[in-house]
């Protein structure tokens, strides 16, 4: 029953009384007791009027407040929704597997990077041990499951992956990153060091060396003479090191100014080959380029063509003949330079724009050059947006190749 109708009928009950209490003291008259109706009459019109409108307040102010309820919970149950969609797009968009796994040792929640470690979709309820060959994986979850926090690296397949297992709960949260990268470039940076280091090491043994004999008092004349040119030899070989490092560098960091303009890649061959090809074994070079333009920049041009250039003439045939072909090929001009040596076996061709790869490192150390050249080329041309190759037969010479972009014809307005 509802409180408004308690207190209605409450109320009534009481005046019925009071009227009744009234009647016996006046003795039942009749005027007074009509009197006395009549007044009890309206009174309880006016009770039943108040006690409705009193309802109907209660109800409105009931109504709106369960309406802000309901709007508070609605606008809460959205951001509840918004959150878990965030963190389920954060979960599913991480590059490191992640997965939960319970006392059994199955996965109860993963993400898609774990599936790609897995190899396969994982279905619930899949037990850890049967989704990799490397026990190391479930061992890991295991120290997990008893308390602690394990970081090992294990190998899946031909990567090297750090498996990351720490407790959650009465079970396990697994973590896969791949490592492989890392690893790698951690290898190149140790190989780095030590080929700077060898390559300094056999110039600055061999000046120490001659040094010391020149300290000799009683050194002949044409023996100094002789020590003292191999002395600035191999300085001069440091020097040029230094600034293929420098370079190279350079190169790498992407900071090297690029300024583009139409360049004649015969002109700049022509300047690059005069620079080079030194007496007595300046050698030749022909040039066909069909007079196109590339547009690219000026100082990063002659630096390729220094390298690519002086590789030809020093590794060429007896005659030291070099050919430089440019062929516009759509948007781009191809341009190949071409030696008559002995050719490069194929198995070193996808290595020999490797910092520091030689094919025959005694000869090419006899013949000059720090074995950046070929590594400083390649950024080069990346840089300029292009790409570099190189194709070799044995006994029929070499091809280093690449590509610029041409010069964008200019844009007329319509009329």
């Amino acid at each position: 029953m509802k409180f408004s109708t308690r207190f209605f009928l409450a109320t009534s009950a009481l005046l019925l009384i009071a009227l009744i209490i009234l009647a016996v003291g006046m003795d039942f008259d009749p005027s007074a007791l009509g009197i006395g109706i009549a007044t009890l009459a309206s009174l309880l019109i006016l009770i039943f009027l108040a006690t409705r409108l009193l309802e109907r307040g209660l109800d409105a102010r009931t109504q709106a407040t369960i309406e802000r309820a309901r709007s508070t919970f609605h606008t809460q149950l959205l951001e509840a929704q918004r959150e878990a969609e965030d963190l389920q797009t954060l979960f599913d968009g991480l590059d490191d597997g992640l997965a939960l796994i319970d006392t059994d040792d199955h996965v109860v929640l993963r993400n898609p990077a774990f599936d790609r470690w897995a190899g396969r979709p994982v279905s619930s309820p899949a037990r850890i041990g049967s989704l990799f060959r490397t026990p190391h994986i479930s061992e890991a979850v295991h120290r997990a499951q008893r308390g602690e926090s394990v970081f090992d690296e294990v190998l899946l397949g031909e990567s090297t992956v750090l498996a990351a297992a720490r407790p959650h709960r009465d079970g396990a949260l697994l973590m896969l990153r791949d490592l492989t990268d890392l690893r790698k470039l951690e290898s190149v940076r140790r190989d780095f060091v030590a080929n700077v280091s060898h390559e300094l090491k056999t110039p600055l043994t061999s000046i120490t060396g001659f040094a010391e004999a020149l300290t000799d008092s009683e050194l002949p004349a044409e023996r100094a003479e002789d020590f003292g040119g191999r002395i600035l030899a191999n300085a001069t070989r440091m020097r040029e090191l230094v600034d293929d490092l420098l370079d190279l560098a350079l190169a790498e960091s992407g900071k090297r100014a690029h300024r583009p303009e139409g360049i004649s890649l015969s002109d700049v061959a022509r300047e690059v080959w005069e620079a080079v090809a030194t007496e007595p074994e300046r050698g030749t070079l022909e040039i066909s380029d069909e007079g196109v333009l590339a547009y690219a920049d000026l100082d990063a041009v002659r630096q390729i063509l220094r390298n690519l250039l002086d590789n030809a003439r020093r590794h060429g045939g007896n005659d030291g003949r070099v050919r430089l072909i440019a062929i516009p090929q759509g948007a781009v001009v191809r341009i190949a330079v071409t030696d008559e040596g002995p050719g490069i076996p194929s198995a070193h061709l996808n290595r020999v724009f490797e910092r520091f790869y030689r094919v025959d490192p005694a000869r090419a150390r006899e013949r000059g050059g720090t074995g950046l050249g070929l590594s400083i080329v390649k950024h080069l041309v990346e840089q300029q947006g292009g790409e570099v190759g190189m194709k070799s037969e044995l006994g029929l010479g070499t091809t280093a190749w690449f590509t610029l972009p041409i010069v964008p014809e200019p844009s007329f307005p319509s009329a």
